[in-house]
């Protein structure tokens, strides 16, 4: 009996041996990832512990990313990884996990740049802040976002009302899917009673949509908003974007 466990011991860490040392590259081609619009330019490493150069996930570019596999996932045939990545439109860390066809993740903390989100349209993203998603999460399948959660705040108004004087706390909301696309919705207000709404909705395949509706009687404000694409309606200044297969309207 001694002898039996041993031989099922050592057949049980040579499997584990024999798939931690497959290279990362072989796993993620087969994983079904690169149909939820996910990709990359370079892979390096093995299952155990590799990095991805050039990762982008729809129109959007994110970088490098270093992941370190968890063992004891592999017990569950879900290998999950603590990840790190940073590039030019920002940091973050988060856990992923392969789960059959979805890619779930948890645990998410990243920063993102405004002027280097590529779903923005220009005058957008030349007001520049920075995106934070705190205790992000969401499961991808083949039909898109599933499921989604956790926060996202921005300080943009915050930084462009700073250069005519004002004051203009967080803007923040949950985030959320629906109709397998992530759909955010922030809110804000000034020191003077402005208030700020902004929807978004982004698909993997590229499909976004943006609206930001401002409620304010500023005089200065109003002209800024003006000089970068806002209409007024209904008493407040909107402004519109909207990509679908990669064409800006």
């Amino acid at each position: 009996m001694r002898r039996l466990m041993m031989l099922i011991l050592f057949i049980l860490v040579l499997a584990v041996a024999l798939v931690a040392l497959t290279p990362l590259g072989y796993i993620l081609n087969r994983s079904g990832v690169g149909a939820l619009g996910v990709g990359w330019a370079k892979i390096d490493g093995t299952m155990f512990e590799g990095r991805i150069s050039g990762l982008y996930a729809g129109i959007q570019p994110i970088g490098d990313v270093s992941l370190k596999l968890r063992p004891l996932s592999l017990l569950t045939l879900q290998p999950t990884y603590d990840i790190q990545w940073g590039g030019a439109a920002g940091q973050g860390t988060a856990n992923i996990r392969l789960s059959g066809r979805a890619l779930q993740a948890d645990d998410i903390r990243m920063r993102l740049e405004i002027g280097a989100l590529e779903g923005l349209e220009p005058a957008v993203r030349a007001m520049g802040g920075n995106l934070d998603v705190e205790n992000g999460a969401f499961k991808l399948t083949l039909a898109g976002c599933e499921t989604a959660g956790g926060t996202i705040s921005t300080n943009t108004l915050s930084t462009l009302a700073a250069q005519y004087g004002r004051q203009f706390g967080e803007i923040a909301g949950p985030i959320d899917c629906v109709d397998g696309a992530f759909d955010i919705a922030m809110i804000g207000h000034s020191d003077n009673g402005d208030q700020v709404e902004i929807d978004s909705q982004a698909g993997l395949a590229g499909n976004n949509s943006f609206e930001t509706r401002i409620q304010t009687s500023d005089g200065q404000i109003i002209v800024a908003l003006t000089q970068i694409g806002f209409v007024r309606e209904d008493g407040k200044f909107v402004y519109r974007q909207s990509r679908s297969g990669g064409e800006l309207r």
